[in-house]
């Protein structure tokens, strides 16, 4: 029973990084944004590396979390080449709504009748999208993916690791600096 326990979480593991097997998914060539704008998906992805950012629904406040931890982390981010597009089930109303709540500045989109999400197998339940960060290359295909989030548990660290960026050279000089620093005397 304990082999079938670990060789099950393992197999979890293993799977939680990875696109699965067969046919790469494809995101579209462009996207309507929630305020009716088109996104150029494809410039996108030629330019950048693609980040999928997928809310379960507008009301979940991890995900809000989610958006709020990658704003902070941006310059970083930026540095490694990303850019975003934050995908979720509607209504648009309620997705407007979280953009300007979290004041995260790219594109969101309404993933209606969940077409997208089910493309990557991402549907969590009728009208929910499983929690993820997805990484497109530039032919826009989805080539890596870590599914689910948790109040305790976010996918940036993942993908930090994914998209190889260095460490946060502010939070490192900033701490190098502080070690640094002579004690102050006491004249």
């Amino acid at each position: 029973m304990a082999r079938r326990a670990l060789l099950a979480i393992g197999l979890a593991f293993a799977l939680s990084g990875a696109v699965r097997a067969g046919a790469p998914v494809t995101l579209p060539a462009t996207l309507t944004d929630v305020y009716g704008k088109p996104v150029d998906v494809a410039a996108l992805a030629s330019r950048h590396r693609l980040v999928v950012v997928t809310l379960k629904e507008p009301a979940c406040p991890v995900c809000r979390s989610q958006l709020e931890r990658l704003r902070s982390e941006l310059p970083r981010l930026l540095s490694c080449g990303a850019t975003f597009v934050v995908l979720a089930p509607g209504p648009r109303d309620a997705l407007r709504a979280v953009a300007d709540a979290t004041g995260f500045p790219y594109p969101f989109v309404e993933d209606r009748d969940l077409a997208l999400a089910r493309a990557a197998d991402l549907v969590l339940a009728p009208g929910q999208i499983v929690p993820a960060i997805l990484v497109a290359n530039e032919r826009r295909e989805v080539v890596w993916m870590d599914r689910g989030r948790s109040p305790t548990s976010f996918n940036d660290p993942a993908l930090l690791a994914e998209l190889r960026c260095p460490p946060d050279q502010m939070a490192t000089g900033s701490a190098r600096a502080a070690r640094g620093r002579a004690p102050a005397s006491r004249g």
